[in-house]
């Protein structure tokens, strides 16, 4: 095998690198090693002063590049620690007193620190880097950026920051100012979590440990106040306790709300009212405000932020495919419609999300907290979603939600955002050193379906649910599950698709309409702009239509011109579905969407008739099993594959943990997990347990998801993905049940029509703002005010992460730094050896390391004409294998004796000598955004890492005939990583290769009618070949077929490195981009559907539901009266059945008696036990045995009053729809 790309380095400029050659070079031509001259040489000597020439010079365009006056003096008295802003200072200090020890990587002046094991071995070995940032903090940069956006109230606190930046930790220290050390610690606090109390504890011994003279403070309070004049502006508004209305503007000063009349302030007795509303007490209920035009001002006061915000002008690669919300046809609509605002590519585009938060980090729903987030699409695509740049605007107080009262909080921020779009404000870009001005509007918002329902003002509940077709929404109600269901896929086929007129396929109706073009902004504000509504919670709003309001978003410019102003979210729709989909196949209780009601829903609607419930003698009822059934054999080898399946790092949460193989179904599923399982796993897991037309439909619906979660998207495809799901929504009508198509499942069909308008959807997840959410609940410090120390940790951080930027060494906060990280390279992890290996596996190896060198090419051309010139009879495959055993040698001794003649590359020179003998070997290797594993090591692991594929050229030859005719063929190659070795040729090139057990192609490797690749590890091919240099390889793992445990599917792994070490686009430094995806595209099937397709005819394992009883326990209840409550219940008035629950006493029984228990068969599965609360006096000795036979002891009863009485029978009622509660 060859790799088809016979490069992996990077070429250089030519003059380039005639000065990387002259940095290793005296001036006598002789090749010199920079510790040599900088250590070894007398500093009076030529080759010494030639070269401090050259580092000046090194220097001195480091110092342009960055726009400094200064350059930090390396000799051994400065150390990089003195500023000198004259060149012949430097070279005076380097002569006379020599560089610092250690210094042969001039870091600090312009040259990237590369560790001599991880270097890249076609690069430079002295390549300049401008990014790499010097040792010390610029806080005093900082400052200056600041300085203008500071409020007046607080500069003069602020001029006391230009004396802690000058002001040394303690006399004598060089390296920590007082600033800097506070800033540095408060970075640890955020970046690790810490609490108040264990940071007070900290600053106390850190105090104790520093000399005496120390300013490092000793309490939260003094360090705090240190950053105070850097605080950003927040506003607290109070707020109508009934959501009415907001104190601001024109009603700041009123005492009561002018729609319900509540007070404003918290004690409600009050009856006087002082003049200065902050003198009546605290607030009923707040709001916090972050106003966005400051914290706007500081981002672009940073130059490399600001820089950033121009990424999607700039530097966004234009392919015509979507990778970013800048290539969707809404960004250039609003480019075109508003030029003045698209003529600046620095006016900002944000993303809403609103959704609510329980602070306590408690699953239960019983306080509910808003943050309402914004994020900036202006940024590359790896940044825009994360934690740094997302900005919480305004923080709603709890505990409970604001529901449709929502406009009344998202007033102060709209207001901003007309001022912004309309007149826009004045900002300084810190990276073009200019004043503009900034305008800026909200692009879309995103949330989950109820929090659609807030912001849009659509209701998302009823027979009209989809916000996207609304009047056009196609539903039905089924009366026994007692549900709406949206099942008219088929009216976005075309006009002559045969589905249309199958109706007993379907719903049992034919399609005669077709699917309208949804409603533009234009058009839907002519349905909202006369809506008038009154906000709060006392307020009743009763509309004809699912439209509740006018949202406040519609008295923003633009936006009726938007055509998504309200996106649907990808992640909730594709959790429902995976759930609901694993929930049918598994049959899982309480979950599953098939059971005994929708069975007599579908005899109602005259559909499957063969799908009837059958009743049964006794109480139980038999349902047939359906098409998408699986028995119990088949539910275990589900449960099997997806048990079995071991996943790569940083691919999924262990799936082996989420499957329970006792009770055959899935347990502490995340949204991430349902992500991973419906768009790889389910696919797989089905394999040969269903019916051929079911199995097909479900898979493609997997591959939809599968699809659509892409980053780099072609918008050609897109309407061959609408086709694609709107046939298979149309199939699953034929085959699952009606109640399985909820909104949420119809959702999908709206999902493309999104991806034409706004782009990738990862850029509307919501993931990420569910993450950030995380994180604001872990700022809660305080329980019983948990919104203000919410804001207060915001704050801070708000201020940590702007001055992280200037500081040198740390972490940021908001971009967590990738482990792969520093390693694209390479870096060994686990089992480090050095081993001798075997004679002629080394030799492989190292002919492996000289194939795949630009560098090296010419001398195997070279080699190649020789060996066919000397024979000239033999053929191809002759000459191959000579070339392989005869060609490092042959390229030893040339390069010794061209050494004589003439001057040699360096890298050819070290190659051609060879490695060492000693090979340093791994369990596990860290490379090109893949973490590694040996085939040893996955035994020991719960991981899979080891497998690994590559694209290469291969050369067949033909024994047919006597000359041996070759043919070149490109292939995928599969195969197993057995070990890992570093190839060391020299202390600066050494080379990872990986030895593989690689999967015969001709035999071991197909692609089945689904588009799965199968491979079959037990063919072993290619032995002569086993080794690959390390950064070819790309990453897959492999899962065991279910249909036949020879072959396994392969499955690619994910990579994630994308602004790692400044990589901007990966298809770029991806050299596998021709690697086909987890399925090659399944095709058509036709399948003659017939009444059999409906009954699994290869089982008979259906299921059984049992009717239950309800039981009343009293000894005045006698059968009729017993028949004639359910009678009542069941058929009458609710009124009639409360008389009769009023005129009998219905209380415990102080002793359960058989003879008076009466039983009632009702025909649905639920139970109910209807008591009523008793007084428990002092129990008697009597009562122990009582107790101990299982009946209750006798107490004395309190008689239910009316009010008891009306409860249980509001109870009962409410039992009788819900089916599953008890009371006891």
């Amino acid at each position: 095998m060859k790799d088809e790309e016979n490069s992996e380095g990077t070429e250089e400029e030519e003059d380039g690198e005639e000065d990387a050659k002259e940095m290793e070079y005296g001036t006598t031509g002789k090749l010199m090693y920079r510790e040599t001259w900088m250590y070894g040489l007398p500093r009076a000597s030529s080759e010494y002063l030639h070269n401090v020439k050259k580092f000046l010079k090194v220097a001195e365009d480091h110092r342009v590049h960055r726009g400094e006056s200064y350059i930090w003096c390396p000799c051994k008295m400065c150390r990089i620690c003195k500023k000198v802003y004259d060149l012949d200072i430097i070279e005076e200090h380097v002569i006379c007193e020599g560089f610092m020890n250690g210094y042969t990587c001039w870091s600090q002046h312009g040259e990237l620190l590369i560790d001599h094991n991880t270097i890249d071995v076609e690069s430079s070995y002295d390549d300049i880097d401008d990014s790499e940032d010097d040792i010390h903090d610029n806080l005093d940069d900082m400052l200056h950026d600041i300085e203008d956006n500071v409020p007046d109230r607080d500069y003069e606190k602020f001029q006391q920051l230009f004396e802690d930046v000058e002001k040394p930790l303690y006399d004598g220290c060089m390296k920590f100012s007082k600033l800097s050390a506070v800033l540095k610690l408060f970075n640890l606090k955020a970046n690790n979590g810490w609490s108040d109390k264990s940071f007070i504890e900290l600053l106390g011994v850190i105090h104790e440990m520093l000399p005496e003279s120390n300013e490092l403070p000793v309490s939260l309070y003094q360090a705090k106040k240190i950053m105070c004049a850097m605080d950003l502006e927040i506003e607290k508004i109070h707020v109508c306790p009934n959501d009415c209305m907001l104190y601001r503007n024109e009603h700041a000063n009123l005492h009561e709300c002018i729609t319900c009349g509540r007070s404003r302030y918290l004690w409600k007795k009050q009856t006087e009212y002082n003049s200065d509303v902050t003198k009546n007490g605290p607030p009923a209920k707040l709001l916090w405000y972050l106003p966005i035009v400051p914290r706007l001002k500081r981002l672009f006061a940073n130059a490399k932020d600001a820089e950033l915000l121009r990424w999607h002008a700039e530097k966004r690669k234009r392919d015509g495919k979507m990778r970013h919300v800048a290539d969707a046809p809404q960004w250039k609509n609003i480019d075109h419609e508003f030029e003045e605002f698209g003529n600046e590519i620095r006016n900002l585009r944000f993303g809403l999300s609103a959704d609510g938060i329980n602070p306590f980090k408690h699953m239960r729903s019983s306080h509910s907290t808003w943050p309402v987030l914004l994020c900036i699409y202006n940024l590359p695509p790896w940044l825009c979603m994360k934690r740094k740049y997302i900005m919480m605007s305004l923080l709603i107080q709890g505990p409970k939600q604001p529901g449709n009262d929502i406009d009344v909080f998202l007033a102060p921020l709209i207001n901003d955002m007309k001022e912004l779009w309309n007149s826009g404000v004045e900002v300084y870009d810190a990276f073009k050193n200019e004043y503009f001005q900034l305008h800026a509007m909200i692009y879309c918002t995103i949330s989950d379906f109820p929090a659609y329902a807030n912001l849009s003002g659509y209701s998302t509940k009823g027979k009209k649910a989809c916000p996207v077709c609304e009047k056009d929404t196609q539903s039905m109600w089924l009366k026994n599950c007692k549900k709406n269901v949206y099942m008219g896929h088929r009216r976005s086929l075309p006009k002559n698709h045969l589905y249309r007129t199958q109706g007993n396929l379907f719903d049992g109706k034919t399609e005669d309409e077709d699917m309208n073009l949804p409603m533009d902004g234009k058009m839907t504000f002519s349905q909202v702009q006369n809506l008038k509504i009154v906000f709060g919670k006392r307020s009743k709003n009763n509309q004809p239509t699912n439209w509740k309001k006018r949202s406040i978003f519609w008295e923003l410019p633009y936006w009726k011109t938007l055509e998504v102003r309200h996106c649907l979210d990808p992640m909730h729709i594709t959790t429902n579905v995976s759930e609901s989909l694993t929930s049918l196949l598994l049959n899982i209780p309480k979950k599953s969407k098939d059971g005994l009601s929708v069975r007599d829903d579908m005899v109602a609607m005259g559909i499957r008739p063969e799908l009837a419930p059958i009743k049964k003698e006794g109480r139980r009822t038999y349902l047939p099993p359906a098409c998408y059934t699986l028995s119990k054999d088949e539910k275990t080898k589900f449960c099997k594959c997806l048990h079995g399946i071991k996943v790569p790092s940083g691919y999924s949460a262990n799936i082996k943990k989420l499957v329970s193989m006792k009770d055959l179904k899935l347990i502490g599923m995340k949204s991430h997990d349902y992500h991973v399982l419906i768009t790889h796993v389910i696919p797989i897991a089905i394999r040969g347990i269903l019916p051929d037309h079911v199995r097909h439909t479900i898979t493609k619906l997997c591959l939809f998801f599968n699809m659509i979660h892409s980053k780099v998207i072609d918008p050609e495809v897109l309407d061959s993905w609408q086709h694609d799901i709107i046939l298979t929504l149309c199939e699953l009508e034929m085959y699952f049940p009606p109640s399985f198509f909820d909104v949420m499942v119809h959702l999908v069909s709206h999902i493309v029509r999104e991806i034409k308008a706004c782009g990738p959807v990862f850029l509307r997840y919501m993931y990420p703002f569910e993450r950030y959410m995380c994180v604001l609940k872990g700022y809660v410090r305080n329980r019983h005010r948990p919104e203000g120390s919410i804001v207060r940790g915001y704050a801070a951080e708000e201020v940590i992460e702007f001055c992280t930027n200037y500081l040198k060494g740390v972490n940021t906060i908001g971009i967590p730094q990738s482990h792969h990280e520093g390693r694209l390279q390479g870096v060994g992890i686990i089992g480090s050896k050095v081993v001798i290996p075997d004679r002629d596996e080394f030799h492989m190896a190292h002919f492996t390391v000289l194939q795949h060198m630009t560098s090296v090419a010419p001398y195997a051309k070279e080699h190649m004409e020789m060996l066919r010139s000397r024979n000239s009879r033999r053929t191809e495959k002759w000459l191959a294998n000579e070339h392989i055993k005869k060609f490092p040698q042959w390229l030893k001794d040339k390069v010794k004796v061209s050494l004589r003649t003439k001057d040699v590359d360096r890298l050819v020179q070290v190659l051609g000598y060879g490695p060492q003998n000693a090979v340093s070997t791994y369990q596990s290797y860290d490379i090109n955004g893949y973490t590694f594993y040996t085939q040893n090591q996955d035994r020991k692991s719960t991981l899979q890492n080891s497998g690994v594929t590559l694209i290469a050229m291969s050369t067949e030859y033909s024994s047919a005939n006597h000359e041996g005719r070759s043919r070149i063929a490109k292939d995928s190659y599969y195969g197993v990583i057995q070990e890992i070795w570093e190839l060391n040729y020299d202390s600066s090139v050494v080379v990872p290769v990986f030895k593989c057990k690689w999967v015969d192609n001709r035999r071991g490797v197909k692609v089945d009618e689904d588009g799965f690749t199968l491979v079959n590890l037990s063919t072993n091919g290619y032995v002569s070949e086993p080794f690959i240099l390390a950064k070819q390889g790309n990453q897959v793992f492999f899962v065991e077929d279910p249909m036949d445990t020879r072959w396994h599917i392969v499955l690619h792994g994910k990579r994630r490195i994308l602004g790692v070490e400044n990589v901007v686009d990966e298809e770029e430094y991806n050299q596998f981009d021709d690697l086909p995806p987890f399925s090659i595209g399944i095709p058509s099937m036709n399948v003659d559907i017939n009444d059999a397709a409906y009954l699994r005819l290869d089982h008979n394992e259906g299921s059984y539901v049992e009717e239950r009883r309800i039981f009343i326990y009293h000894p005045a209840l006698n059968t009729c009266t017993v028949l004639f409550i359910w009678m009542c219940i069941l058929k009458g008035p609710i009124s009639v059945a409360q008389h009769i629950f009023n005129s009998v006493k219905i209380c415990k029984l102080n002793k359960i008696d058989p003879k008076v228990k009466i039983a009632i068969t009702f025909p649905f599965d639920c139970t109910f036990l209807l008591i009523t609360r008793t007084t428990k006096p002092s129990p008697s000795p009597d009562d122990a045995s009582a107790s101990a036979s299982g009946l209750q002891s006798t107490t004395q009863t309190k008689s239910p009053t009316p009010a008891n009485s009306r409860f249980c029978l509001l109870l009962l009622s409410r039992c009788l729809q819900v089916r599953s509660v008890f009371f006891n």
